[in-house]
């Protein structure tokens, strides 16, 4: 396999634990806070929807965020400003599925030598350490969000599936037809 298919996989299997481990959350649970001082699953998704742009935006020159969102959604925020969650938790997911749709085709369409150059003036890194930051970036976020799904609504909810391309596609098919069924609640 190739360094490229590899990489690709890598934020899949990091995209799919993200998208399942809000799969099924209550809407009244979305941007509850478990303390001041947590971030609520909100901000946790947007935070990481809002890197994943970022990075889109080293190969498109645009950001889908607006800077407002983007605020919002910053490392370092304060808690005060998290707090209360002023977009809708629809329209964030439906953004996300735009960004990730985007960067996932940019990526599939890069040549191979492309993984080893930085991408951007602005990027640091080359594509494929971005790959492997966004990826663990996502992973860490979830285990956050299936931490805050244990106290809120299922103690046995968990995570790291969609190792095998099937089950990963099974899984994202699933995800779809939930949010579909489901995104007018929220």
């Amino acid at each position: 396999m190739k360094q490229k298919e590899i990489l690709i996989q890598e934020l899949k299997i990091a995209e799919i634990n993200f998208l399942m481990s809000i799969k099924n959350i209550k809407p009244e649970f979305v941007a509850k806070q478990v303390q001041k001082d947590v971030n609520h699953i909100a901000w946790i998704v947007g935070h990481c929807i809002s890197h994943m742009d970022l990075f889109l935006s080293f190969h498109t020159g645009t950001r889908i965020f607006s800077e407002v969102e983007r605020r919002y959604f910053a490392y370092g925020v304060s808690k005060e400003e998290v707090e209360v969650y002023p977009f809708s938790f629809r329209e964030l997911m439906d953004k996300y599925l735009e960004i990730s749709a985007n960067y996932f085709e940019i990526l599939e369409n890069l040549a191979d030598e492309e993984y080893d150059k930085i991408p951007h003036p602005d990027a640091k890194e080359t594509i494929t350490d971005l790959i492997h930051r966004i990826s663990l970036h996502i992973m860490g976020h979830t285990g956050q969000i299936v931490l805050l799904r244990r106290m809120f609504d299922n103690l046995y909810w968990g995570f790291v599936s969609g190792i095998e391309v099937s089950n990963r596609e099974k899984l994202r098919l699933e995800w779809l037809k939930w949010w579909k069924e489901n995104k007018s609640k929220y």
